[in-house]
């Protein structure tokens, strides 16, 4: 791993804990909104601690990545700089990941300090949510294809695991399906206006995949 990208992932990992300190010790109010529905109106408050549960989401499968990572390298059988290769993408896109999940542990603290921005009619809140995971999905779909076959990464299907060819065919199928449900979730974020989005990316999500899924086995199984 570069030391730059390592900074930047333990900062990424880090950074979250120490913002949301600082806005639950000296900016939040005791009791804040932990909850809203679709309709973008708090169904639940609760204690303004529960502000650390995103931030310790993100050190912990941080640091479990870091500790995976350590493992992949010392039980690969790959050559050294082929290992190397397929964790620079995988660096890259949990940093991504990270940063993304950053920007929402940020609307999170804004929102319990003013609960009323989501339930203005004017406000982009749901729409800014919807295309911060519709991008991330565009991003790792696009990594997706640039990966090989290994242990921790991409699609792992018995059938495309045997050849790099065959990994290249599902991967990039997968690939495409995340790209068009990161599309179709940005897009339900833009028209709908509130939570409900959520079903659009669902249903884009499981019937992409599947037919990603299908197509590549067909595909591969025509090749053997």
């Amino acid at each position: 791993m570069k030391k730059f990208k390592r900074v930047l992932l333990w900062l990424s990992a880090v950074l979250p804990t120490v913002y949301t300190a600082i806005a639950v010790f000296f900016l939040l109010p005791e009791t804040v909104a932990a909850h809203f529905g679709a309709n973008g109106i708090p169904d639940r408050y609760g204690s303004k601690y529960e502000a650390f549960l995103l931030p310790a989401i993100i050190l912990f499968t941080s640091i479990v990545y870091f500790l995976f990572r350590k493992f992949a390298v010392r039980s690969s059988t790959d050559d050294n700089s082929r290992t190397a290769r397929h964790l620079d993408i995988v660096d890259t896109t949990v940093l991504c990941v990270n940063i993304i999940l950053n920007a929402v542990c940020v609307m999170v603290l804004i929102l319990m300090k003013h609960p009323a921005m989501m339930t203005n009619a004017e406000n982009l809140i749901f729409p800014i949510i919807a295309t911060v995971i519709g991008v991330m999905f565009v991003m790792i779909g696009n990594i997706m294809p640039k990966t090989k076959p290994n242990s921790f990464v991409g699609i792992r299907l018995s059938w495309c695991m045997d050849s790099d060819e065959h990994w290249y065919i599902a991967n990039r199928a997968g690939g495409i399906a995340l790209v068009f449900s990161g599309i179709v979730t940005i897009i339900s974020g833009l028209v709908l206006r509130s939570g409900y989005y959520v079903v659009g990316m669902i249903i884009a999500l499981i019937v992409s995949l599947t037919v990603a899924t299908v197509y590549s086995y067909v595909i591969i199984k025509k090749e053997k």
